[in-house]
């Protein structure tokens, strides 16, 4: 399974379960890597998350472990993030140039699978420019 987050200048992942940022690349950067694959989500996360065409969602269950062989990504939230990090092939990080003080900062990824690969993206927030330094 792979992981995708967005992360801003100031470490936070969102507020109110929400983004904080709409960077219109990284949504199309999102929305090209997830379609067609099927998502694990958290509860907190998915009660904000808006309807996303062509993907199937699973609802992971704070106190369960999901068998993750049939899911394709972990979208989030924090906590989803940390629960799955050793399993993780993949980490996909989007950073987002804006200082909003949000409520939630990036997981703490310090049990991620020594063998997961990282892919940093870097988006301006409102003029999206782009930029991979895996």
């Amino acid at each position: 399974m792979k992981g995708i987050v967005a992360i801003n200048n100031l470490g936070f992942i969102g507020k109110d379960n929400k983004l904080m940022w709409k960077s219109t690349d990284d949504l199309k950067h999102f929305k090209e890597l997830t379609n067609g694959c099927v998502c694990l989500v958290g509860w907190n996360t998915q009660l904000e998350l808006p309807p996303l065409p062509n993907r199937t969602m699973i609802l992971d269950i704070r106190n369960e472990t999901k068998d993750t062989s049939e899911i394709d990504w972990c979208i989030g939230g924090k906590k989803t993030y940390e629960k799955y990090a050793p399993i993780l092939t993949e980490l996909h990080i989007s950073h987002i140039d804006n200082n909003s003080i949000g409520d939630t900062l990036m997981p703490d990824f310090k049990n991620l699978n020594p063998n997961c690969k990282i892919f940093n993206y870097y988006y301006n927030e409102t003029n999206s420019t782009y930029i991979n330094k895996g």
